[in-house]
């Protein structure tokens, strides 16, 4: 019984030391401090999972701006493109009319080199799959063309035959070529002189033939042939192209020769029409 009783009495004494000490350590700490040391455990505990949640409303935020941000560079790429190809155009077109302009100071130098008047023009449409013998240019009537003026160009720093106008329409006109089968153009040999019938060949030749020329004619290869003036079509003197064969019969009084023409169909692009002589040519 003893035993128990001072057992008991240990466990009261330890008990009270033990609430006093909780009582001390209670009263070293104010009230204020208390609280203060409250809230900052409680905003440690709430931080984390606060600063989650801002970040991720700010990530959220920045993921909309960014799509908002592409979508102006995107429609500023397309604007900038816009007047890129706006730019390109006009610098094109520009290039294009500068390009037009020395064509036409060039073909106005070139003009001024004739002895006739002349109306220039451009090849609309030709067809090279009868050998260029359709040919049709941007001027007719409105300009002054008539039927069966002359039609020159200037290739290879010589004025040379092309044809003569055998349609015209209000606005355009039809070239018949020298190449022409039906067409026959009075023409001679430059250097001896003696004159013949040029005439164009078969569909499938770009060659003329010069008929009924003397036999007691010299020719040699590469003789030029001009205009002979005969006929009141063509002025005289004008280079229709150079011999590269002759055929001289043992009978009869003419030979004959192939002729090349200067023109080259092939790359015509502008002509001239022949209005009015001024001089004469030989």
């Amino acid at each position: 019984m003893t035993d128990n009783g001072e057992d008991r009495r240990r466990i009261r004494i330890v008990l009270l030391i033990t609430l006093l000490f909780i009582s001390f350590v209670m009263m070293g700490f104010s009230q204020r401090r208390i609280t203060l040391n409250f809230k900052s455990i409680a905003y440690a505990v709430v931080f984390p999972f606060h600063y989650a949640g801002v970040k991720s409303i700010e990530g959220v935020k920045d993921f909309f701006t960014s799509i908002k941000n592409n979508r102006h560079l995107r429609e500023e790429l397309k604007e900038t493109k816009r007047t890129l190809e706006k730019y390109e155009r006009i610098i094109y077109e520009y290039e294009e009319i500068k390009r037009e302009n020395e064509r036409l100071r060039k073909l106005i130098g070139i003009q001024s080199r004739f002895d006739y008047e002349t109306i220039i023009a451009e090849i609309i449409a030709k067809s090279p799959q009868n050998f260029y013998k359709t040919i049709i240019i941007n001027r007719g009537r409105n300009s002054g063309i008539e039927k069966y003026m002359p039609v020159i160009a200037y290739q290879n720093n010589r004025q040379c035959l092309v044809g003569k106008i055998i349609d015209v329409q209000k606005y355009s006109a039809r070239v018949q070529p020298i190449i022409d089968q039906l067409s026959y153009t009075g023409a001679m040999l430059k250097r001896s002189r003696y004159s013949g019938l040029l005439v164009g060949q078969s569909p499938i030749s770009n060659y003329c033939l010069l008929q009924y020329i003397d036999k007691r004619a010299s020719i040699s290869y590469g003789d030029e042939v001009v205009t002979s003036g005969m006929g009141g079509v063509y002025p005289k003197g004008i280079l229709i192209g150079r011999v590269v064969s002759v055929s001289k019969k043992r009978y009869g009084i003419f030979q004959e020769a192939l002729v090349a023409p200067e023109v080259d169909f092939g790359k015509l692009e502008e002509v001239y029409v022949i209005t009015k002589k001024v001089t004469v040519s030989e």
